[in-house]
């Protein structure tokens, strides 16, 4: 079987969001699509919605890894602790590894999330951190060498 899962946000401001992610987590391949007024209507938004202002669609990518996020337009947006999305770098490769600790620093540094475990070494020999960014969404930050498969099939 070939699939694909995307974590797919929804935002109170996905336009907002973007920037956020761009300014905050370095993200890049930003793409955003705003809702013809066909698809407002289909969407019982109002008529004179600000739509260049409101995010249909929108995918942004985060070391290497696609997100897709778009406004909330069915009701309001809340933060779940239930799911929490794993950044896993391969270990094996310096590139790699570099572009992981350069991430982490610049979102210590940044002040715009809360870090509940410092990015550090682990008794399984990979590195691992988890923050929470200011939407409420749970992140971990994970390196483990790919080739040793732990456990992931």
């Amino acid at each position: 079987m070939q699939s694909r899962l995307y974590p797919y946000l929804a935002f109170t401001n996905a336009k907002e969001a973007l920037a956020y992610y761009e300014t905050v987590f370095g993200a890049t391949n930003i793409y955003r699509l705003a809702p013809s007024p066909e698809q407002a209507q289909q969407f019982g938004l109002p008529a004179d919605a600000d739509l260049n202002n409101m995010t249909m669609h929108a995918g942004f990518t985060i070391l290497g890894v696609d997100l897709q996020c778009a406004d909330a337009f069915n009701g309001a947006v809340t933060a779940n602790k239930q799911i929490t999305l794993m950044l896993d770098i391969n270990n094996e490769d310096p590139a790699s590894v570099a572009a992981a600790d350069a991430f982490y620093a610049k979102i210590a540094a940044s002040d715009q999330v809360e870090i509940s475990m410092p990015f550090a070494e682990q008794f399984w020999g990979g590195k691992m951190g988890h923050f929470t960014d200011k939407y409420g969404v749970n992140w971990m930050l994970h390196t483990q060498p790919w080739s040793q498969n732990l456990g992931q099939k």
